[in-house]
């Protein structure tokens, strides 16, 4: 398991880091031929139109990818025109009917009325979106990686390059970046529908559709409340101080979110590691040693990510950006508490989805009161603590369930001792040095780090022999 691990590990992440990097390279454009306002516009529209995927179609992917891989011939056939006629309808007739109030609902998103034609854009960018998320989850749930992976790199190169010639050469400014985005779905969902033309069975079945809605809908209610521990915020900052605050935290956000390149690796490779040997004896075992190398690799991501952070920010935005740098490593720990998740498998593999429909309600609650306590008081920053906190609470909730289902001999103690001397650094480092001399702060952190892998290896979190392993073993994957 931990050899198929290291492999599948590289390869998930390998097409990840080339799409989602693009992306960052996305965030120097965005900021230069936008104002922090417009972003805070395009952050809300964003995040409506995430709702919007998670609700008008109820979730139909879900069910897709719950009957498509055991089906097969025409009957898969079935099963993916059915779905695809439903999001069609679905998506067209909803777009519809917000183009109908377009003119109240980007004042209720905004909470202004200088978005308008943006807004228009936007909805024309969520119906192509549909499409192009649906082929997605098609490819991947037919298991044409291969296939997915191309047209997840294809719409990121695209948008790069649309949006520096409608940005840069053009100069049309918030316009860019949602006509990039527009072009860049319809173009892959075109592509992808190539990719899948002979996955489709030209034949809509009432019989297909209500077993593939009896398996989404349920989902939907958590997958709302996910939506809105990951998005609250956006909003409440935007009621409580302003959409200028909303587009500097998004930019936060942007760049903290690097930290899923690291996560999704992990992710992707070891979850179906898990449901394919959790009956084998040794399993526990190996995900004690994997869980405890991500905990010595993400500690030293953390502190050495946060102390670059400054840095990031001075590259990738403008000057108007420059004050978010305190707020990355906290927003770098929301996306660590909000995915770890996947090492703790015990609910899943006991079929208990109504305990995650608990822990995701707590943490929606918890990040809904914590928002409204901390923004007002801290503005952003206090967004991102709120949010932190809450999915801090919403991963104790996994541990307890999860061990109490599949009990996983974790050392919590060595876990908890190095990752808080990582946050402890940080914290030391952006209290008392960050303003320190360049030179002398660059000695500062690297003897920081310095410290912590002595740390790591004197705790025997990952021990000398444990690294000459694992270098030997890559070594030998990639000469074969």
């Amino acid at each position: 398991m931990i050899k198929a691990f290291l492999k599948d590990s590289i390869i998930y992440t390998i097409p990840i880091i080339l799409s989602r990097g693009i992306g960052i390279f996305l965030l120097p454009i965005y900021t230069r031929i936008t104002s922090p306002d417009e972003l805070g516009a395009l952050e809300l529209f964003i995040a409506f139109g995430n709702i919007v995927a998670l609700t008008v179609a109820f979730e139909i992917t879900q069910g897709i990818s719950r009957y498509i891989p055991e089906s097969k011939g025409k009957l898969r056939r079935s099963y993916a025109f059915t779905g695809l006629i439903f999001t069609l309808v679905t998506y067209c007739l909803s777009i519809s009917m917000f183009f109908l109030f377009a003119d109240n609902l980007s004042l209720f998103i905004t909470g202004s009325g200088d978005y308008l034609r943006e807004f228009k854009l936007a909805l024309i960018y969520i119906l192509f979106n549909g499409f192009y998320y649906y082929f997605q989850n098609l490819l991947r749930f037919e298991g044409k990686s291969f296939l997915f992976s191309i047209s997840s790199i294809t719409y990121a190169c695209s948008n790069l390059f649309l949006v520096l010639i409608f940005g840069i050469v053009l100069n049309q400014g918030l316009e860019a970046i949602l006509n990039s985005l527009i072009l860049s779905c319809l173009f892959v969902s075109l592509l992808s529908l190539f990719f899948l033309r002979n996955s489709f069975e030209k034949v809509f079945r009432f019989d297909l559709l209500r077993k593939l809605l009896a398996f989404s809908l349920p989902l939907v209610p958590a997958s709302v409340l996910v939506f809105i521990s990951l998005y609250i915020n956006r909003f409440m900052i935007n009621e409580i101080i302003g959409i200028q605050s909303v587009g500097i935290y998004s930019v936060g956000v942007k760049i903290a979110s690097v930290t899923g390149l690291i996560i999704v690796g992990f992710q992707m490779a070891i979850t179906p590691l898990i449901y394919k040997h959790y009956n084998d004896q040794e399993t526990p075992k190996n995900l004690a040693i994997i869980f405890k190398y991500f905990v010595a690799i993400y500690s030293l991501f953390f502190i050495s990510f946060s102390f670059l952070s400054k840095e990031l920010v001075l590259l990738l935005t403008t000057e108007e950006f420059f004050g978010i740098s305190s707020i990355i490593p906290i927003l770098t720990l929301t996306f660590l508490f909000s995915n770890i998740y996947v090492f703790m498998p015990g609910i899943v593999i006991k079929k208990k989805t109504h305990i995650i429909f608990f822990i995701n309600l707590v943490v929606a609650i918890l990040n809904i009161i914590l928002n409204l306590i901390l923004i007002p008081k801290f503005n952003i920053i206090g967004a991102a603590y709120g949010t932190t906190l809450g999915y801090f609470f919403g991963f104790l909730m996994y541990i307890f369930f999860s061990q109490k289902f599949y009990h996983v001999n974790h050392n919590w103690g060595i876990y908890s001792l190095n990752f808080l001397l990582s946050v402890f650094f940080v914290f030391l480092y952006f209290n008392f040095f960050s303003e320190s001399e360049y030179m002398i702060s660059i000695l500062i952190r690297i003897s920081f780090v310095a410290i912590l892998i002595l740390f790591i290896i004197y705790t025997k979190l990952v021990s000398l022999d444990e690294l000459y392993t694992v270098r030997n073993s890559l070594l030998q994957k990639f000469k074969k």
